[in-house]
């Protein structure tokens, strides 16, 4: 089964290709999906989102929403999946790059210039804003169009551990898409609260807030696998009458903190299509929050 990108024209596609170089997009102007061959897959359409998140992919289109996508090979703890420095594993010539945890204080200076407790100053609390799903794909079901739900997120830091990621490039690597660089970082386990005015969400998970420079953190955290708590019934996403049938399979909250500001999507994985003749695009179906560059 192939695995595709839902991107919408907004977006940037080498941007997304660079932070996903195994995934191949969907072309919006034909609503056609196209492998990293060139060859088209029958039966897909256009889809919103970024699915590399940067969760400050845009699905709606009003400049709501922002995210960037965040993910650790080496991180304790934490629903989190992907991470936006490159930084993966721990070698043996699988990975690109090679990272190694330190656990340090809280209030401990790094290389950043900045320690976990200085970041998190301005970034901890409740947050009121507005989850607004998407104008797009045609396969969005009606209900779901540009609806938006009063929404509350919250970063909550409880003496969580805190770590330094040293990483470096591999030279055993013997895999495609080579990185120019392997980023140091800072992880820091975190909690962080989803929750909608009508409980469609009510979400509180723990995560691994990623911060690759002093003013900047990405989060990541999966809602589906496991389950959601709120009332959001995924099955409902799309039309039901949809062919080939769009199922969504996955579901992340993805977020960007930024100085003072936060926002995000809202990203799913979507199967397109059945058995081996389908394929899964990734990507927001809702934005959130400030409006922040990727």
């Amino acid at each position: 089964m192939t695995k595709h990108i839902l991107s919408p024209m907004a977006l940037s596609l080498a941007a997304l290709l660079a932070c996903n170089p195994d995934k191949s997009p969907i072309d919006s102007s034909t609503d056609s999906a196209t492998d990293s061959s060139g060859s088209e897959s029958a039966g897909s359409e256009s889809s919103s989102g970024d699915p590399t998140g940067d969760p400050s992919g845009d699905p709606s289109g009003s400049g709501s929403g922002s995210e960037s996508e965040s993910e650790s090979g080496t991180s304790s703890g934490g629903d989190t999946t992907e991470d936006p420095t490159g930084g993966t594993g721990t070698g043996e010539g699988g990975q690109a790059c090679i990272d190694t945890p330190t656990v340090i204080a809280v209030d401990a200076e790094t290389a950043l210039g900045i320690s976990a407790e200085a970041f998190l100053a301005d970034k901890l609390g409740p947050r009121s804003t507005t989850l607004t799903f998407a104008s797009e794909p045609l396969t969005l079901a009606d209900a779901w169009i540009n609806k938006e739900l009063p929404l509350t997120v919250e970063l909550r830091y409880a003496g969580g551990e805190v770590r330094w990621i040293d990483s470096e490039i591999n030279p055993e690597y013997e895999g495609e898409g080579f990185p120019e660089e392997c980023a140091d970082r800072l992880e820091i386990d975190v909690g962080f609260d989803f929750v909608t005015e009508g409980l469609e969400f009510d979400e509180h998970r723990d995560g691994v807030l990623t911060v690759a420079s002093a003013d900047r953190g990405q989060l990541r955290v999966k809602l589906l696998p496991p389950g959601l708590d709120g009332s959001f019934d995924p099955a409902t996403l799309y039309k039901a009458d949809a062919d080939p049938p769009w199922v969504v399979t996955g579901l992340e909250i993805g977020a960007t903190f930024q100085g003072a500001q936060a926002g995000g999507s809202l990203l799913n994985e979507v199967l397109v299509g059945e058995s081996e003749d389908g394929f899964v695009g990734f990507g927001p179906a809702a934005s959130w929050g400030d409006d922040i560059d990727p």
